[in-house]
């Protein structure tokens, strides 16, 4: 046996005795659940202030592709501008920042540069939300799940470009607050999507909450659910996908800085057959249709934010890997994920918004909101920590079984916390 070859087998036999050492302990073992915390709670009285503003992703070229796995395409170019978009929203006090990113996943360490950059403005609360596009930017993220899972690895010129961005956009929305009142509307849009597995349960409302002002509308949430997967791959440059496209659509159509919010989006597609030409456009411009349809009410200003910390299981890689891989792939996924996360609800008027930093399936977001009282889930806020699915689901194999990281009980804690945030919310 050649020298070379016996080197191989000593580092191959050290390699799978340091694999087989690293499985032995399980690193999650330590994590034990607890009551959830409540961080904070304020309720704004008075009249009801908004800005709100944009800036683009100045994200240096060549860039990396977030989405779809590795290896993970480059492009030289931007076919469709990715963009920040903010809404600064006060009452009595309270101080609320809310950002849209085309991005694909949150990160708890860029939601805590985006704090840090906008200190000045003293928010009571801030919701970094993404619009979780397939051919956004990456090298973002710093947590190690999030880089392998779809941003790629870190970019400290990527990082400070989103930063700078959310940031910028926060700090011009707050210079241009000025007095609105609330309108309202709420409607369905079930041809446009489906579940890409069974059971055929999604969540096709459509929400619309409009930020009026003196001479029209500043600024307009619209929360829908679908993943933004209609740009074809690889794509020819960076995109914002549908929700870019129905965010530049609405602002050009007179209603303000337009902040599309993914609602119950885990187990949502495109209903819309790949092979359809101009399949893309054709969505944007159905969804701004209906958007436009609804016919919102004038509604009472309130403002009000709770936070509530809660912990969450480990990983159970039993659903991703085969099962002699399971302790090894338990313990790598645990040493990165994190332990605590935290679920926000948001009343602005009458509506009543949960932030949770995953992706619920519909029935999963169903539970959620009986436990928070809230009228809508909005996904992937404030960090990530992938798919959730409810337990009979996960028992059957069914819906997002397949792709969800942690523990069965995953959703059980988001729930706890969404009724601890109920009870705290003034």
């Amino acid at each position: 046996m050649s020298r070379p070859r016996r080197v191989a087998l000593v580092l191959g036999g050290l390699l799978v005795l340091l694999l087989l050492v690293a499985s032995l302990d399980d690193v999650c073992a330590g994590r034990r659940p607890t009551a959830p915390t409540v961080q904070l709670s304020a309720r704004g009285e008075g009249p009801l202030l908004a800005g709100a503003a944009t800036r683009v992703l100045a994200v240096p070229l060549p860039a990396t592709v977030a989405g779809y796995g590795v290896p993970r395409a480059v492009v030289r170019t931007v076919a469709f501008p990715v963009k920040a978009r903010a809404l600064f929203l006060e009452a009595g006090g309270v101080r609320l920042g809310l950002v849209s990113l085309d991005v694909l996943l949150g990160d708890p360490g860029l939601d805590a540069a985006i704090q840090e950059a906008t200190r000045t403005l003293q928010l009571s609360d801030t919701w970094v939300a993404v619009t979780h596009t397939h051919s956004g930017p990456g090298g973002y993220a710093s947590n190690p799940v999030a880089q392998v899972a779809g941003t790629g690895l870190l970019r400290g010129a990527a990082r400070a470009a989103v930063v700078q961005a959310a940031a910028g956009a926060l700090l011009d929305a707050y210079a241009a607050r000025r007095p609105v009142s609330l309108r309202f509307a709420e409607g369905n849009v079930p041809a446009l999507v489906g579940a890409r597995e069974p059971p055929q349960d999604v969540d096709a409302r459509l929400s619309r909450l409009v930020f009026e002002g003196q001479t029209g509308p500043v600024a307009q949430l619209l929360v829908f659910a679908c993943h933004p997967t209609l740009v074809p791959r690889p794509p020819d440059g960076l995109d914002a996908d549908w929700p870019g496209r129905l965010a530049e659509l609405e602002a050009e159509r007179g209603n303000g800085v337009t902040l599309v919010l993914q609602g119950a989006v885990g187990n949502v597609s495109p209903a819309l057959p790949e092979a359809m030409a101009g399949r893309l456009g054709r969505f944007v411009a159905e969804l701004a249709s209906a958007a436009d349809a609804l016919m919102p009410v004038p509604v009472p200003s309130a403002l009000s934010v709770a936070r509530v910390r809660v912990t969450v299981p480990g990983p159970d890689a039993r659903r991703l890997v085969p099962w002699p891989l399971v302790p090894l792939a338990d313990n790598v996924l645990c040493a990165a994920a994190p332990a605590e996360a935290s679920v926000g609800l948001l009343r602005v008027g009458p509506f009543v918004l949960l932030g949770v930093p995953g992706e619920p399936s519909a029935a999963a977001a169903r539970l959620l909101e009986t436990s928070a009282g809230a009228g809508r889930t909005v996904s992937l806020v404030n960090g990530y920590l992938g798919y959730v699915e409810t337990r009979e689901h996960l028992a059957h194999g069914e819906g997002e079984a397949g792709r969800q990281l942690l523990a069965p009980g995953f959703l059980d804690a988001l729930a706890q916390g969404a009724a601890a945030a109920r009870a705290a919310l003034p």
